[in-house]
């Protein structure tokens, strides 16, 4: 979905922090919790900073790394494509925005191309996520019903447990969001009851690289606006969401892995893990058209006007799966006539 949808994820991770505050079992060695400073710690959960927690999560995280380190024997080759004029470069780089910790996707074609770049160009920043209450255009005065109301009888065992899972104040939090985010918050937290250990994905790494060259770093969207446009989604689409968000299997960690692992060996045709909102989720794809085909074609709008109007070498970084099949970027590109050179 984008780099929005790693936002959305980060509720979810702050949901889940608190949980493992109180010890709740199963989600302890699932976060990193010892990447929150003792106040912070506080103020997410109200409890006193046990050292036992880092000792769990610490030994729990090396253990990953190791499994994940075998599970990469190949060295990573993520796709790169690009299109220019005379005075202006703009590489494309499709990314992973949540990665399992110490995978490996840097490599020389890719650092050359940091290297040059002028400028990076993401579908957010860290500061416009900040500002999204996930909350855009919808009634100052409306008050959503809670979750448990809004799914089906045989989603509501599954909700049920989660809920049990998490503190009271989380849950009042799940059940103040609208559905289609409270459906990415819940895949979030099941992924990480599973046992997935999330880490920093290429978007943020890119962002920080940039801001301490003091590189420009801008977005080529407005998050706000995106997020309006989702929540006019008709609810009966986004209680599909969250139905299926319910009662999908839990993941194997070669699940969760298998969109990295595609995404770093530059695996983008047909078939490829990538592609995203499959049509059982959003069968009549009112979904996909706020998340997907709109965006696709205001980025296709804006990086042509880049490329036209100001000379250059842009990086632009965003989720993979935008540039993955008919109506991507890149489709959408090639059918306006532009030569789309992959160079990696």
């Amino acid at each position: 979905m984008g780099r929005i949808a790693w936002g959305l994820a980060a509720t979810a991770l702050a949901i889940a922090t608190a949980a493992v505050a109180q010890n709740v079992p199963g989600l302890v060695a699932a976060l990193p919790y010892s990447t929150y400073s003792p106040d912070e710690r506080l103020a997410l959960a109200g409890k006193p900073v046990r050292t036992e927690i880092d000792a769990r999560y610490d030994a729990a995280l090396r253990k990953e790394m190791a499994r994940v380190a075998l599970a990469q024997p190949y060295q990573p080759t993520p796709a790169i494509w690009k299109i220019s004029d005379a005075d202006t470069s703009i590489y494309i780089f499709g990314t992973v925005h949540s990665l399992p910790p110490g995978f490996r996707w840097r490599n020389p074609a890719l650092e050359a191309v940091i290297v040059r770049a002028d400028t990076l160009l993401l579908e957010s920043t860290d500061a416009d996520d900040a500002s999204v209450t996930f909350l855009e255009g919808l009634p100052k005065d409306e008050t959503l019903p809670p979750l448990i109301d809004r799914v089906s009888h045989r989603g509501r065992a599954k909700l049920a447990e989660i809920q049990a899972f998490l503190p009271a104040e989380m849950v009042a939090e799940l059940d103040r969001m609208p559905s289609w985010i409270a459906a990415m918050s819940i895949g979030t937290v099941r992924d990480l009851m599973a046992g997935d250990i999330p880490s920093e994905g290429a978007d943020a790494w890119l962002e920080k690289h940039f801001r301490n060259l003091g590189r420009p770093v801008q977005a080529i969207e407005d998050s706000k606006a995106v997020v309006t446009n989702i929540n006019a989604v008709p609810e009966s689409t986004q209680r599909m969401m969250l139905e299926a968000a319910l009662i999908a299997p839990l993941r194997t960690h070669d699940e969760l892995d298998a969109a990295a692992h595609a995404w770093a060996q530059g695996q983008v045709g047909p078939g490829s893990p990538l592609m995203i909102m499959p049509e059982s989720v959003d069968p009549g794809a009112a979904m996909a058209d706020p998340l997907l085909v709109q965006r696709n074609n205001a980025w296709v709008d804006s990086l042509i006007a880049r490329l036209r109007a100001k000379p250059g070498i842009i990086l632009f970084a965003a989720g993979a799966g935008h540039f993955v099949g008919p109506g991507s970027v890149i489709d959408l590109l090639e059918k306006r006539g532009l030569r789309v050179e992959r160079v990696q």
